[in-house]
């Protein structure tokens, strides 16, 4: 158990309060350890005002003390007790006092060490420890903390502490903010540090006439967004940047591929879904580094293998991503283009810079939000759902249509004959069917539909307005095998509804879903409601389909249920429906 505690768990495990500060800083452990702890600090303004916060009360009073700016000179006697170093580990140092910190002169009980400091429980008395310690941060870098913890030995000296932080604590705060924004600017942080280290690729380019570095931390280890980097391309996943400007307009993936996470060095990965030119793989170290690059001759719009001879007008570049584990499930993403050009280039050069700046920023972010699960709804999404907003509002106005809403892309045969489940709801007070023929197989249409579902692959319906309901959907853009519909389950509709049973399931052919009626309300006069979906497949020939969603459900008489599943379903269903059909035919086709 002590292999995991720190320090200060030693000589104060359980404090009332209990504050951290960090700073990163664009030094080596080694070298920020020297800094905070053993170099002489003397004449640093930093570490000055640190050790003020224990002289700030004797200033008050005019008693201005001299403060000790090396921690070697902080000593605790019994005929001068203070603050002391209670632990001196490599790269931490504990230092605590015991005092009525109230008082403008402060009176303090000296204790022989830590075991001692912890033990101490004599009432009337605050015990104060900070350990400083620098951590790892990343492959070259390190993090300087300072963590402050708080106790009382009794409620009554608790409560007079509490009155005086009121007081001083936004000082002390300012203070360690101070100390580490100066910290940052000598010495500088990862971030603005990053243009000068060493990068993979950066040898395959030694004349680059410009360089652009960015990063982004991500919550997230290495392994998970490596997956990322590796599926980009146009016609692939694309860039996760502005997909109007380097995607064709067409949307970038939010989901891995598993199809897409194969490539080697030599390969091109087009730079846009119509066209071969690319970024050619110059270098790949699984889950530490990609590097992409190209050789381009703008004046016969050719792409040229990057390591042949350059011709009189060029392009050369390199894009290199760099995977720097943090620690504690996090990485930092160093992103750079290097590019070398003919000097006819340099106008192109000086808009497609700032261009490229803006779109690799966009990148980082998106990338982040994918890597950490975050990906959220996008601009499309937005304007698809108000879209169909727009179809919901027409079908509530327009209840003459009702029976051809109630019965889109089949005709009236198709729509009126008996399907599976239709017994289980066998007077629907409201209910649709609709249809979508596919070219395509059934066998290639079913994996689409049977992980269908708000915990699984979504509805591939408007994923926006779902989501503005609280559905939490994702619409699945491939097949995931593993969330194939099977006997039992649940067809999930919403994060806060409980899921409608599965009980028929003819894999290659439908599966249904079914809501019954409680039987308690029901024989009580209770509001009750009882629903079925069916997803049915229809073979139309060996390379075509009819897809059909066909919903039931009857309820009580009482007006709310009516309104509920009755006036208001059926115009939603038709909008939700009619798109789930489309994008189910728009997948299968490759069209999506």
């Amino acid at each position: 158990m002590l292999a995991h505690m720190s320090a200060l768990d030693l000589v104060l495990p359980t404090p009332r309060k209990l504050e951290l500060s960090a700073v990163e800083l664009a030094l080596t452990p080694e070298r920020a350890w020297d800094l905070v702890r053993h170099e002489d600090l003397a004449r640093s303004s930093l570490v000055k005002a640190l050790f003020a916060l224990r002289t700030l009360p004797s200033r008050w009073t005019g008693a201005v003390e001299e403060v000790e700016l090396r921690l070697d000179a902080l000593a605790s006697s019994a005929e001068h007790p203070g603050f002391q170093i209670l632990i001196d580990e490599p790269r931490e140092v504990v230092v605590g006092a015991i005092g009525k910190v109230w008082q403008l002169d402060i009176p303090f009980v000296h204790v022989d060490g830590p075991a001692a400091y912890a033990a101490f429980a004599e009432a009337g008395w605050v015990k104060v420890a900070w350990a400083l310690r620098v951590l790892p941060f990343g492959e070259q870098d390190s993090r300087v903390e300072i963590e402050v913890r708080v106790d009382a030995t009794d409620e009554a000296s608790w409560r007079r502490f509490e009155r005086y932080w009121i007081v001083v604590g936004p000082g002390s705060h300012f203070i360690r903010r101070t100390l580490f924004a100066a910290l940052a600017r000598e010495y500088g942080t990862p971030d603005s540090r990053e243009d000068e280290r060493p990068l993979p690729g950066d040898e395959l380019l030694p004349d680059a006439t410009g360089a652009l570095t960015d990063g982004i931390t991500i919550d997230a280890d290495p392994a998970r967004i490596w997956p990322w980097l590796v599926q980009m391309g146009g016609g692939r996943a694309g860039f996760y940047s502005l997909d109007a400007l380097d995607n064709a307009n067409q949307a970038s993936a939010r989901e891995l591929h598993p199809a897409l996470q194969s490539i080697e060095v030599g390969q091109v990965l087009p730079a846009t879904p119509d066209g071969p030119d690319g970024f050619e793989v110059l270098a790949i170290d699984r889950e530490r580094a990609l590097v992409l690059g190209g050789l381009f001759d703008p004046q016969s719009k050719a792409q040229l293998p990057f390591a042949s001879p350059r011709p009189p007008r060029f392009w050369h570049v390199t894009w290199a991503f760099a995977l720097e584990p943090l620690g504690a499930g996090s990485t930092r993403l160093h992103v750079r283009a290097r590019a070398a050009f003919s000097a006819d280039q340099r106008l192109h050069a000086a808009w497609i810079m700032p261009v490229h700046r803006l779109m690799e920023t966009a990148q980082l972010h998106n990338l982040k939000r994918r890597a950490e699960g975050r990906a959220r709804d996008g601009w499309r999404d937005v304007l698809e759902g108000a879209g169909g907003a727009a179809i919901m509002v027409a079908a509530i106005l327009t209840p003459f249509l009702r029976s051809g809403q109630r019965r889109w892309g089949l005709d009236e045969a198709t729509a009126a004959r008996t399907y599976p489940g239709d017994e289980r709801v066998a007077s629907p007070s409201s209910f649709w069917t609709h249809g979508v023929e596919i070219e395509a197989p059934v066998e290639q249409v079913w994996p689409w539909i049977a992980q269908i579902g708000a915990d699984r692959g979504g509805f591939y319906s408007y994923q926006w307005l779902e989501n503005v309901v609280g559905c939490e959907v994702r619409n699945a853009e491939r097949v995931h095998p593993e969330w194939e519909v099977k006997l039992g389950d649940g067809l999930r509709l919403h994060r806060d509804m409980l899921p409608l049973p599965v009980v028929e399931v003819e894999r290659g052919r439908y599966w249904l879903a079914f809501g019954a009626a409680d039987v308690a309300a029901k024989a009580a006069g209770k509001a009750w409601v009882e629903s079925s979906w069916l997803f049915f497949l229809e073979p139309l020939g060996p390379d075509r389909c009819r897809f059909i969603s066909r919903y039931r459900t009857a309820t009580s008489d009482d007006l709310s249920m009516k309104l509920a599943y009755g006036v208001a379903i059926e115009p939603i269903g038709f909008a939700m429906d009619r798109r789930m059909l489309l994008s189910v035919k728009e997948r299968v086709e490759g069209k999506g």
